[in-house]
């Protein structure tokens, strides 16, 4: 899957990271970020991307809930799992829909079940994105500023690898000299 996405952005660009945000959206934040760092890509063409095929997808959800036809959740190979709790999220939405949609969005693990029982419960297309875009951009801004410090993080970690590559040859070459020496010296020692 990484390597796929790896692909898209590389031979897409922005077009890759529109597509692979829509497959996997945080994995492709990150990357994005990272090749924004070592400057690849435009740091704000990232962002803007970003947000536009999160929100894509996230309406996509929104709308097969909103279909809510079982026949259509098998096809798209939902598992039953995610349907019982977007069942029991269309039960609870209707006390609290801003707080479920945005800490949908923002906790990974409940993202699909909340934009599904969103759908399911008919909750406002409008208001849905709206909520749906505050919660977004934040996420969107936490995963690509992840990966931005990540690829400075690396690049220092990359550094020092390198030094400490270099302070390991140059004692293995002060070990080389120590035993040609030893056996220089013994050598001599001996005639």
């Amino acid at each position: 899957m990484i390597s796929l996405i790896i692909n898209l952005i590389n031979h897409l660009t922005y077009l890759g990271i529109f597509i692979g945000t829509f497959i996997e959206g945080p994995t492709v934040g990150l990357l994005a970020g990272f090749l924004a760092r070592i400057g690849f890509l435009n740091l704000f063409l990232v962002y803007a991307v970003h947000v536009l095929g999160d929100l894509t997808a996230d309406f996509f959800y929104y709308f097969i809930g909103y279909q809510s036809q079982k026949k259509l959740f098998k096809k798209i190979n939902i598992s039953k799992k995610n349907i019982i709790r977007a069942e029991k999220i269309k039960k609870l939405f209707h006390q609290h829909p801003k707080k479920i949609i945005i800490l949908g969005k923002l906790t990974h693990i409940s993202g699909l079940p909340v934009l599904l029982g969103v759908g399911m419960s008919h909750y406002n297309w409008r208001k849905f994105l709206l909520f749906d875009f505050l919660a977004t951009i934040i996420k969107s801004a936490i995963l690509i500023s992840a990966g931005y410090y990540l690829a400075e993080f690396w690049t220092k970690a990359n550094d020092f690898v390198s030094c400490l590559s270099w302070f390991g040859l140059l004692f293995l070459l002060i070990i080389i000299i120590y035993f040609a020496m030893k056996k220089l010296i013994r050598n001599l020692w001996k005639n």
